[in-house]
Parts: C-alpha cells; sequence; structure tokens
C-alpha cells in the first residue's frame, strides 16, 4: 500500500461511492502521507455536507475519538474498512474537532445538518475539522454570519477594532449569548451585495478602486501584529508535500521555488500590515446604503511583505480566468480587477508601491506556487496534471 493510498480512494468517486451506497464526491483533501486523508463529503441531491476521514494501519486513533464523542452525543460516525484503510464519515453535527464549538449553537439549533436541510441554515464554507462558516437568517433585517472554529478564536474582536479605528473598513464580530458560550464561534454581521469577483462588472469601477484604498489604509496602519512565516521558508515545506504526492512535480515546484526565492531575496520590499490572503473575494462590496466596500476574512493578517498582497490578488484573477493551455501572463491590462486595485491603491499612496511589472510578476508567482497543489485538494481525478499546468503557469509568469 503506498503512502498516498488513503487520498487515492478518496479522489476515485467510483470506488467511494460504491463503498458508501450512494453517489458521492470528496473535495478539500487534506492529506497526511502514510497517515490519513481528511475531506469534506459530498452527497448528490443534498445541501448539507458532511466529512470523511480515511486512515492507514496503525493510525485510527483520531476515528476511535471521533465515534466517541459523537456517542457522548448521542450521534452516529459511521466506521467501515476497505483492505487495510479504515475509513469513517458523519454529518457536519459529528466533525470531532467542531464539536466544541458547535455546542454553543446547540440551544439554537440542535443538528446543523436538519437546519440546512430545512434551509433554516446555509453553509457558506466548511474545511473539515477546521472551520464552517454559516448563513442564518433571521425574522427582520438582513442575515448573521456564523464562524465556529477548532481552536479558540482569541483576539479577534480587538484586533478588528483596531483596524476599524486605524480606519480600515472591515466587518466586526458583534456581541452575542453564542458568543459567550464558546469562544470557538463568532456570529457577524452581513454585510454588502456580495463579493467583489462575483458582482455585476458594472460596479467594479467604483468597487475596485475602493477596495485598493482599503488596502492601503491596511498597509499603512500602525496597528500592532504579529510577523507572518516567512514566504520563502513557507514555500519550502511545501516542496515536501507535493514529492510526497509525486516526485516529478515535487522537483519542478523545488526548482520555481528557488527561482522565486532568488528574485525576493535580491529585492527591496516594503514591509508592514498585511492581510495574508489578499483577492477579490475578500473584498465585500456594500449596497448603496453602506461603505463602497469591507475587507474580511483576516486569518492569516500579520506583519510581512506588503507586495505578496497586491500579488495574491492578481494571482486569483489570473486563475479565475485562465484556460486550459493558456498560461502566458498577459499583463495587468487584462485582469480588470486588479488593475482597478492597482489603481485605488497608488492613488490612495499604498506603500507597497512603486511596484514594476517585474516585482508584480515576482509575487503572482509566488502566490501561484502557495495555491499549485489545489487540483489535488480538489480531488479533481486529473490533479496530476493540474499541478504541471499550474507550474507551467508560474514558469510562464516568470518570464
Amino acid at each position: 500500500m503506498t503512502a498516498r493510498a488513503s487520498a487515492d480512494l478518496l479522489i476515485d468517486r467510483e470506488r467511494l461511492s460504491t463503498l458508501l451506497g450512494r453517489q458521492v464526491r470528496t473535495t478539500r483533501l487534506r492529506f497526511k502521507p502514510g497517515l490519513s486523508t481528511s475531506a469534506v463529503l459530498l452527497t448528490a441531491g443534498q445541501d448539507d455536507p458532511g466529512w470523511i476521514q480515511v486512515s492507514h494501519p496503525g493510525h485510527t486513533d483520531k476515528l476511535r475519538k471521533a465515534v466517541e464523542l459523537a456517542g457522548e452525543r448521542g450521534q452516529q460516525v459511521h466506521v467501515l474498512q476497505d483492505g487495510e484503510l479504515t475509513l469513517a464519515h458523519g454529518t457536519i453535527d459529528t466533525d470531532p474537532r467542531l464539536q466544541k464549538g458547535l455546542d454553543a449553537l446547540r440551544p439554537v439549533h440542535a443538528s446543523v445538518s436538519e437546519a440546512v436541510a430545512a434551509g433554516r441554515l446555509s453553509v457558506l464554507r466548511y474545511n473539515p475539522q477546521r472551520r464552517l462558516v454559516l448563513r442564518r437568517d433571521v425574522t427582520a433585517g438582513d442575515p448573521l454570519v456564523l464562524r465556529v472554529t477548532a481552536e479558540k478564536q482569541v483576539g479577534v474582536h480587538a484586533s478588528l477594532r483596531d483596524l476599524a479605528a486605524a480606519g480600515v473598513p472591515v466587518v466586526e464580530p458583534v456581541r452575542d449569548d453564542v458568543r459567550r458560550r464558546s469562544r470557538r464561534v463568532t456570529v457577524w454581521p452581513w454585510f454588502g451585495q456580495g463579493d467583489l469577483a462575483t458582482v455585476d462588472a458594472s460596479v467594479v469601477e467604483t468597487a475596485g478602486p475602493a477596495a485598493g484604498a482599503a488596502l492601503a489604509r491596511l498597509h499603512g496602519s500602525a496597528v500592532a501584529a504579529e510577523p507572518v512565516l516567512d514566504t520563502v521558508v513557507a514555500l519550502s515545506r511545501q516542496v515536501w508535500d507535493v514529492v510526497d504526492l509525486d516526485p516529478g512535480a515535487g522537483e519542478r515546484l523545488h526548482a520555481l521555488t528557488a527561482a522565486v526565492a532568488e528574485r525576493i531575496g535580491s529585492g527591496r520590499w516594503a514591509t508592514g500590515h498585511v492581510h495574508g490572503d489578499f483577492s477579490a473575494d475578500q473584498v465585500l462590496v456594500g449596497r448603496d446604503h453602506e461603505d463602497p466596500v469591507r475587507l474580511t476574512d483576516f486569518d492569516r493578517s500579520g506583519r510581512a511583505r506588503l507586495a505578496g498582497d497586491l500579488g495574491s490578488f492578481a494571482a486569483a484573477e489570473l486563475l479565475a480566468g485562465s484556460r486550459e493551455g493558456d498560461q502566458a501572463w498577459p499583463g495587468v491590462d487584462a485582469l480588470p480587477l486588479t488593475r482597478a486595485m492597482l489603481a485605488g491603491y497608488t492613488q490612495a499612496g499604498g506603500a507597497g508601491q512603486p511596484l514594476t511589472d517585474p516585482d508584480l510578476r515576482t509575487w503572482v508567482a509566488r502566490a501561484l506556487l502557495t495555491r499549485v497543489t489545489e487540483p489535488f485538494r480538489a480531488a479533481d481525478p486529473d490533479w496530476l496534471a493540474g499541478i504541471h499546468r499550474r507550474l507551467d503557469q508560474v514558469q510562464a509568469v516568470l518570464g
């Protein structure tokens, strides 16, 4: 049995569907070579996702814990064998690392899965054993957003309050009874008409520059922030993850990582308070009576090189518009969201500017490298070719 056997099972839709007795597929794989792979489990015709984990022999202790936690709450986790592999799966309610946070919701929603099926809750984002984001409709007024995490959400209120006081347009959590029951749950107000990646193109003319101005205020703020993991170190760690998937792809990634690291190391870059995962879908666009934009999702925020935020924004737009075989760097003029954002950023005196085209391409390449395993994590049956296409794109962007 290979070290990748647990992941291979979750990627094989036909085999997995036969084992579970219904049409299923997985996404958001998290792979630990030779140990286990966990993922979101999606069932055809159902709105509520679940979780699944496949473990190698000798590494089933976490599955036993999941069964135990569910049993304490009158729930059931399903366990079955496929040769030497052990599978466990269940509804969101039985996610073992989210149980403590979900306990705080149970006085209102005894079962998240049942509430989703009934339309009382909607799943906005789910990363098994890490994070669950829900939309909750209320009788009067805008919906609320509930964020449940495996780890305690320490300092979230204070850090966003400080950023707002510094003039950065952010969405701040609200005080709520659920929050008082658990530090693993935060409640957020609904804001806007959608994110910058999905709103009508007619809105981009004003919202794009507003997003750039908001980022400039973040980059120029004096709000204290912890240093984030060094860019080169983070990329180097990823090389070994890819080597475990495929040595050939890992070798290519190693060479491209070295090329990007050399470019970053030879440049002089302004540092400051960064978003850490900046893209158009992290920019909420306001309605007529609201602020033009607000920034959201500061999980990776900290102190780092400012150009990283500009590169990640452009990389996300590049990936969203890429077609198979179209790997060339199109230039900023071909990326309307990035062009509008950079215009607003420059006009607002963003501290990460001036950034030449080669500079931007360096940081776009860096951002693309951080996302090179996405085809695998999405359980794409053709994931290896997808990774190589991503690597081709990085090579083209570097020039």
